[in-house]
């Protein structure tokens, strides 16, 4: 997860910025997603413990998510593939809302990934890092808003245009504590996936991609990442104000903030200008427009909140990313924007050849 050229490399960039923002309480998530029934999948993962990638507890978690799609009368497929070098089975799962041509139609994707960073076994300065991490926003949260976004578009009336897939993301998260650029330790279900896509011709029916990352945490919002299709990012700026939660939306980082982040990558010599580190930087790699939904900003213990407001909890990739630290709110949120862009994206994606 982030970069702003690598969301984990550069976090020292902001300590000297204390930028006057608010973002202001909105009305209430409204929409089909039911924020309670979400957490309720929620919790369920988080009964099985640490998830990380190749653990029993994973694994069990791919039947849980699995078992819940087949209630939904939904046919789950799973993409499981022995990594050579980590020799760890990748699973991948995901499901379809049958379009107007299930077969050959053009295809809206929605994915979240569900391990959980590795917090065990590490040795040497990251030592520190071993401690219970069960990850309830960090690997819980997108996958339970996509069983209600499963459930939702199941039952939408009128029936979706296009395909719509539900992706659930193994290996997201780097197995090296620290994210190093161009790293070869994560993103690893993503990129297993993208290349089954290519090879059996499906990828270049996939005209969208829409990623949820870090979903579920109180006093939520949704981050600008600089490397998200601008397009995509516009329909959900519009989403966004359809519902009266403008202020939720793209306030950080701040503009001061993405200058520095740019100027930085320009004194490194970056081929990027700045952005995420996520799921989907590897279908944008592969030709696939790409937007990341994520509430990654002033979560990070020890990183300057802004004022006047203060109070953004600093859970991400500690011991309190636990159930205590979620709202059901969040979730509802940020399945409901999703709904009240799909129009939209639909649109986008029966509109691209």
């Amino acid at each position: 997860m982030p970069s702003f050229v690598s969301r984990r490399t550069t976090l020292g960039l902001f300590a000297t910025l204390a930028i006057a923002a608010t973002c202001t309480q909105c009305s209430g998530p409204s929409g089909p997603i039911d924020g309670d029934k979400a957490m309720a999948h929620v919790k369920a993962q988080v009964a099985f413990g640490p998830r990380p990638f190749g653990s029993d507890a994973l694994a069990k978690t791919t039947d849980y998510l699995e078992g819940e799609l087949k209630k939904l009368g939904l046919s789950p497929q799973r993409h499981e593939v022995m990594h050579d070098k980590e020799k760890k089975t990748i699973r991948n799962l995901y499901v379809q809302i049958d379009g107007e041509d299930p077969k050959a139609g053009p295809i809206l994707m929605l994915g979240a990934h569900y391990d959980t960073k590795l917090a065990e076994g590490h040795t040497g300065a990251d030592a520190q890092h071993n401690f219970r991490f069960v990850g309830a926003i960090d690997g819980g949260g997108g996958p339970a808003v996509l069983l209600e976004l499963a459930r939702a578009l199941k039952d939408r009336t009128p029936k979706p245009k296009c395909n719509v897939w539900l992706y659930w993301i193994d290996a997201e998260e780097s197995i090296d504590w620290v994210w190093a650029p161009n790293s070869q330790r994560a993103l690893l279900g993503s990129k297993a996936f993208c290349k089954k896509l290519s090879e059996d011709k499906t990828l270049s029916r996939v005209k969208a991609f829409v990623l949820l990352d870090l979903v579920g945490s109180k006093d939520f919002k949704v981050d600008k990442d600089g490397r998200s299709e601008t397009r995509l990012m516009t329909i959900v700026e519009k989403a966004a104000a359809a519902m009266g939660a403008t202020d939720r939306v793209y306030q950080f980082p701040t503009p001061l903030e993405i200058e520095n982040l740019k100027r930085h990558a320009r004194e490194n010599n970056r081929p990027e200008a700045w952005g995420i580190t996520d799921d989907h930087n590897v279908f944008t790699d592969y030709g696939v427009p790409s937007v990341l939904l994520i509430d990654f900003e002033r979560r990070i213990p020890g990183t300057p909140q802004a004022l006047p407001k203060t109070d953004f909890h600093q859970w991400w990739h500690t011991a309190e990313d636990d159930l205590p630290a979620m709202d059901p709110d969040a979730l509802a949120f940020y399945g409901n924007l999703v709904m009240q862009a799909f129009p939209d994206l639909e649109a986008f994606v029966m509109g691209r050849k």
